[in-house]
């Protein structure tokens, strides 16, 4: 399905409708594209008129953002369906732990191709992406997609926090030097609280500053991981940590969002992921800091951890984006099946703001909306198409979020380059 080309110097695209996210729909609408940029957005026969350009239509459709799925973990999407699910979030990661000791590169590479696939043909065009293998990177530069490459770090022994944090300065600075010139940012990701410990934060926080890199660390996730961390103890310590090895961590007396706050962790820069065990001081904690959320609803449902307080963060102006997490915890990379799964925590929320979190809430919450996640004049040409049954009465963006899937995305574009073109497929495959 995916077909990628060179884009052309100036192209008008027209749909049914079209869904700038930062402003009014418009009916018949058209995106005017220029060397990789949107150079405007409005009616249809105005753009027409106005414009010397090759038109590309698609009826039926709305043209919209690219979605942003603001946490993958595109090395695990060969593990679908292969870990106990419904059973808590121990035996989960204990599984995840043992199944990815018998992984090699060979694997990881087609676990991330079908992964990147599957984002595309869902009308994904922007990631943040956590890489813990170092396979993901070069394989998303070579995809076109937009976004940030967390580079992961792990650690339980205090013994050993310098050793891994100046392998984590070489693994960014090469990271870096990979995606530059690219879509893609490279950014650090101290795994957890309950992965890592005090030195290595303190460690990684330093070089953090140094690189002034975006961060992402999954935290208040679970019951087992706030119990470590405000207490030393429970089902982590006695059946992940104590195993190893490593010195039994001291109780902070605090929740992990308040832990990350004395730490320094929480800023401008910083994706918190999951968030299901939030306090309710937390919502103003994370706002203060100006911090983002990246929630994962379909993950946490199947692990069984809880549900991020979405209205409370969002009443106070925390930035939210949705993710899928990976396949060895969620069952598809698509964002359609994720805001439906959340619009079901939320049903009175407006469709409008749904859409809003899929892209430009999500590029908000990456750092990114500066060059993506609407349709606005001088940001890059990030965007989709994508069929729906648009009912005469019934707002555009409510008949999208009810009836989209993978099947209706039919286009795709980054910076004007073309990622998945699902009608260039189709009369190929009429022409064999």
């Amino acid at each position: 399905m995916e077909r990628r080309a060179a884009r052309p110097a100036r192209r008008l695209l027209s749909a049914s409708w079209v869904l700038p996210v930062a402003a009014p729909p418009i009916r018949d609408g058209a995106v005017l594209v220029a060397d990789g940029r949107i150079e405007a957005v409005g009616p249809r026969a105005a753009l027409r008129a106005a414009a010397a350009a090759a038109e590309d239509a698609f009826p039926g459709a709305a043209l919209l953002p690219g979605l942003v799925n603001v946490h993958t973990h595109l090395e695990l999407s060969g593990l679908l369906g292969t870990l106990p699910q419904g059973r808590g979030f121990l035996p989960w990661v204990l599984a995840l732990i043992e199944r990815k000791r018998t992984l090699d590169a060979a694997w990881y590479r087609a676990s991330v191709r079908a992964g990147i696939g599957a984002l595309l043909r869902a009308g994904t065009t922007c990631v943040g992406e956590v890489t813990s293998a170092g396979v993901s990177p070069a394989l998303l530069r070579e995809s076109g997609l937009r976004g940030v490459v967390y580079w992961e770090v792990l650690g339980p022994d205090p013994a050993q926090a310098e050793v891994l944090a100046a392998g984590a300065a070489k693994a960014l600075a090469d990271l870096a030097g990979l995606l530059r010139d690219s879509p893609l940012a490279a950014g650090l990701s101290p795994h957890a609280l309950y992965s890592t410990t005090p030195a290595l934060r303190a460690a990684l926080r330093r070089l953090r500053e140094t690189g002034r890199w975006p961060a992402a660390i999954h935290a208040a996730e679970c019951a087992e991981e706030v119990a470590l961390v405000r207490e030393g103890a429970g089902p982590l310590w006695e059946g992940l940590l104590r195993p190893l090895g490593v010195p039994r961590p001291a109780a902070s007396g605090v929740g992990p969002l308040a832990l990350l706050e004395a730490e320094g962790w929480l800023s401008p820069g910083t994706l918190v992921i999951h968030a299901a065990q939030a306090e309710p001081a937390d919502a103003a904690r994370l706002a203060r800091a100006g911090a983002a959320v990246a929630c994962c609803p379909r993950s946490n449902a199947a692990l069984g951890v809880g549900t991020a307080p979405l209205a409370a963060l969002e009443q106070a102006g925390v930035r939210v984006g949705l993710g899928t997490d990976s396949l060895a915890s969620a069952p598809s990379l698509s964002l359609w099946d994720e805001v439906r799964a959340a619009r079901l925590l939320l049903p009175e929320r407006p469709a409008r703001e749904w859409l809003r979190m899929l892209t430009l809430g999500g590029a908000e919450a990456l750092g990114l909306a500066d060059r993506t996640g609407s349709l606005t004049p001088g940001k890059a040409a990030d965007c989709i198409a994508v069929r729906a049954a648009f009912g005469p009465h019934e707002e555009p963006e409510v008949s999208l979020l009810e009836t989209a899937s993978e099947e209706a995305v039919s286009f795709g574009m980054v910076g004007g380059r073309v990622l998945l073109d699902a009608r260039a497929a189709a009369r190929e495959g009429h022409g064999r």
